[in-house]
């Protein structure tokens, strides 16, 4: 009997752990405000342009908006980094972050010390000239 209430715990315990997980997704998505694109950069203007990272403000929102965070290592082995960006701040509750948008739909934000990053494997959309 205790190998069944112990499976039973163990599948609980991990629906509330992705329960918690799409939650603090969510709250992200909910709780950031005034994106701002202050820059574009890029290490070989070459092959990427300004052409290719298009965002304004309002799509630099909506790119952390639909992006899902990442662990690092998921980011590097599964999504080309690209060697151009914008770049800007944003607010995350009541704090200021700083934030990269690259051109391979890939992001970063930094805030209070941390580093998280994101991927939008839906956002095509937005990369194209308005």
């Amino acid at each position: 009997m205790k190998k069944p209430c112990m499976a039973r715990v163990s599948v609980c315990t991990l629906l509330v752990g992705l329960l918690a997980a799409c939650a603090t997704t969510g709250m992200w998505r909910t709780q950031i405000s005034d994106v701002y694109v202050e820059d574009f950069h890029s290490d070989d203007m070459q092959s990427c342009r300004p052409s290719d990272v298009p965002l304004n403000h309002a799509r630099a929102r909506d790119f952390f908006r639909r992006a899902r965070q990442v662990d690092s290592k998921v980011l590097h082995d599964h999504y080309n980094i690209a060697p151009c960006w914008i770049e800007g701040t944003l607010k995350y509750g009541a704090n200021v972050c700083e934030w990269n948008i690259l051109a391979g739909a890939t992001g970063v934000v930094k805030c209070d010390g941390k580093t998280q990053y994101f991927v939008c494997d839906d956002c095509e959309d937005l990369f194209r000239e308005p």
